[in-house]
């Protein structure tokens, strides 16, 4: 993925997460990934795959796509 779709990803995840009052480690646990996982996601350091993607969006009821839109 290119710079520019990683950082909308990633501010829309966070964006979303604090929307709906959501804490980091709820959203990690619900992916079964280390409690960090999220935090790693929004700063940048990772980059969620596929399923994990689908899955945020599944959480925030939002469509896939939409996490990748400004």
């Amino acid at each position: 993925m290119n710079e520019r779709v990683i950082e909308i990803l990633r501010t829309n995840i966070m964006r979303l997460r604090k929307r709906y009052g959501s804490s980091s480690k709820q959203l990690s646990e619900l992916l079964g990934c280390d409690s960090s996982y999220i935090s790693k996601v929004e700063n940048g350091r990772i980059i969620p795959s596929l399923d994990k993607i689908i899955a945020i969006a599944n959480f925030f009821e939002v469509e896939f796509i939409d996490l990748f839109k400004e």
